[in-house]
């Protein structure tokens, strides 16, 4: 059974390394972009996610890029198990 799901979330990334993680996080998939909308098709499910324009966020002298990402999912049999898988790949090793 198919369901959608809506989440937003905000993000320690830019914009150029937000879609190249999302390219090796989803080989398989079709993914299209046009302006701040990427398109992801795989398995019979859409998931658009919508990227917010690109800011910085500074603590003390380190300062990040941040962006805000909508995933909507529509016809994914199971769309929190796939944004969790999202998640891991997005995740940033550290020490």
């Amino acid at each position: 059974m198919s369901e959608t799901l809506t989440v937003e979330k905000e993000m320690a990334t830019d914009r150029r390394e937000f879609r190249r993680t999302l390219r090796r996080a989803l080989p398989q998939a079709e993914i299209a972009e046009e302006g701040d909308t990427i398109t992801v098709r795989e398995g019979g499910g859409t998931l658009e996610i919508t990227l917010s324009p690109e800011r910085r966020r500074s603590i003390g002298l380190l300062s990040l890029p941040v962006i805000t990402a909508r995933f909507h999912y529509c016809g994914y049999d199971d769309p929190a198990r796939h944004l969790a898988r999202l998640d891991i790949s997005f995740q940033r090793g550290g020490g």
